[in-house]
């Protein structure tokens, strides 16, 4: 690989992002091509000089693809392709590759998480511990060994699992795909609901079953919701959508708190309507101390800390780089799907 690859970078209107390719790109072989906007003429023009192309949430059009002769493969920022025209790509004969990114994986290791404390009862469990709650159930405390120990002392009701329970995954898009996997993992059943569908091919890899989203309201016992706050998703689960779930559900939230009606949903926990609910999102934050949620006995709260560590963009920029870069040198990407 003697000459620098020229990389056009699609997304110029997608906040920093072009900031951040600019900062770890440092050292490395690239000639950065900068469209001079995000629209799908400036695209093309970028385009006619770029070898590869690093998109993330850009629109890469057919025609933004076939206006570049020398183009040899496509990376996308994350592992939804639905921005991008595929069998344009296919055409041109340049492959796409994905990549799973730890911003998305944090997200959704954290939607995990509230699952995992609802499931199991990790807030009142963590309580009866460090509040010495056996004090008040006449049990006394007893050297344990292999065969001989107190389970579940305090007498906690509805522990259970996620093996085997359903999942339903408000918008299925990077992180919604980093969190059906992990479902995957705990042998859950995947549904999910959308404004379009994915392709088959799609719904396949990640074992999603797609269902309009009152039917997924209805069936699944975890509700997830991950999508962005928007005027047409602004409390879209109120009173009547949570009086659609199964009184044994339990709703995630790890998108934005707009799309909860919180008044609706402290009604609905007090009132049995729904088990439980997993938030780390709200309307006002922090949540306010008025707010009827922060009382009630059937709810984990977070403070908003699904993003992790905030490292994410010093691996997660590096490596789509030099995944391209692998291309380059003859070796074999990751996540090439096209």
């Amino acid at each position: 690989m003697p000459d620098p690859v020229r990389l056009m970078i699609a997304d110029v209107a997608s906040g920093k992002y072009p900031e951040h390719v600019k900062k770890y790109s440092k050292g490395m072989p690239f000639n950065l091509i900068y469209p001079e906007g995000g629209n799908e003429e400036s695209l093309k023009a970028a385009a006619r000089n770029a070898e590869a192309i690093l998109c993330y949430k850009a629109e890469l059009s057919g025609a933004v693809i076939k206006s570049a002769p020398s183009l040899k493969f496509i990376q996308k920022h994350g592992l939804n392709l639905k921005n991008i025209d595929l069998a344009a790509a296919r055409e041109v004969g340049a492959p796409v590759a994905t990549m799973p990114l730890m911003r998305n994986a944090s997200v959704a290791e954290h939607a995990l998480t509230l699952m995992l404390c609802c499931v199991r009862k990790a807030i009142p469990a963590h309580k009866a511990v460090t509040e010495a709650a056996y004090l008040g159930l006449e049990v006394e405390p007893i050297v344990t060994s292999q065969w001989d120990m107190k389970t579940n002392w305090t007498g906690i009701e509805g522990i259970s699992e996620l093996f085997g329970a359903s999942v339903g995954i408000v918008g299925l898009g990077d992180i919604g795909m980093d969190i059906a996997t992990r479902c995957r993992a705990f042998n859950m059943e995947i549904f999910y609901y959308q404004r379009t569908p994915h392709i088959k091919e799609v719904e396949t890899a990640y074992d999603a079953t797609y269902l309009p989203l009152e039917k997924l309201l209805a069936k699944v016992d975890f509700v997830v919701l991950i999508i962005p706050h928007t005027p047409e998703t602004e409390g879209m689960i109120g009173a009547r959508e949570l009086a659609m779930m199964k009184p044994t559900a339990t709703l995630i939230n790890v998108g934005r708190g707009g799309l909860i009606d919180e008044d609706a949903l402290a009604e609905a926990l007090r009132n049995s309507v729904i088990a439980m609910a997993g938030l780390d999102v709200y309307r006002r934050e922090p949540l306010p101390e008025s707010n009827p949620l922060r009382l009630l006995p059937n709810v984990v709260l977070f403070p908003h800390t699904g993003g992790g560590s905030y490292r994410a963009w010093g691996v997660d920029v590096p490596a789509v780089l030099e995944n391209i870069l692998k291309f380059f040198r003859g070796e074999t990407p990751r996540g090439v799907i096209s």
